[in-house]
């Protein structure tokens, strides 16, 4: 990831354009464990309505950012931005997110807790395949308070966990 695109990010926070943020997807798993190939860079913003957003998706237009489809293009590199707007999960992921640098830029990614219940989310199986690996840097007792918090019948966090733990 580069260095640059932390920097942008931090000064979209500092000035207000954003309230936080934390980095999550294949670059949150490469933190953690060894580098996956990815196309773009997952950002977990929080966002408390749609509002605070659609500002944000406004400022990104205003200063030149090129927009292509989902993806906010910055220094070359695409962006998902996933706003705390869409479910609870992201806004609580990112105020529990670890503080760390890169490169001696301080920037956050996602817990390994809320990492693994991201990626039970999307439940690809790229996803499945780097859940054991993350499940052994959890605290499986925070994990579960977690899964049990955002499972519901659309998205069983708990039955694919499950599945997962089963697998290995």
């Amino acid at each position: 990831m580069e260095e640059k695109v932390i920097k942008r990010l931090n000064r979209l926070k500092e000035r207000g354009v954003i309230k936080d943020y934390a980095i999550g997807g294949a670059h949150a798993v490469a933190y953690y464990l060894e580098p996956v190939k990815t196309l773009d860079l997952d950002i977990f913003v929080f966002a408390e309505s749609d509002q605070d957003f659609y500002i944000f998706r406004t400022y990104i237009k205003k200063a030149g950012f090129r927009v292509r489809g989902t993806h906010v293009i910055i220094d070359d590199t695409p962006i998902h931005f996933l706003p705390g707007s869409l479910h609870p999960f992201i806004n609580e992921a990112v105020r529990r997110a670890k503080r760390i640098r890169v490169r001696s830029i301080p920037t956050k990614v996602l817990t390994a807790e809320y990492l693994i219940v991201s990626l039970l989310m999307a439940f690809r199986l790229k996803d499945k395949m780097v859940i054991p690996d993350l499940l052994e840097l959890a605290d499986m007792e925070r994990l579960k308070t977690i899964i049990e918090r955002f499972s519901d019948e659309e998205t069983p966090l708990d039955q694919r966990l499950q599945r997962i733990l089963e697998s290995v």
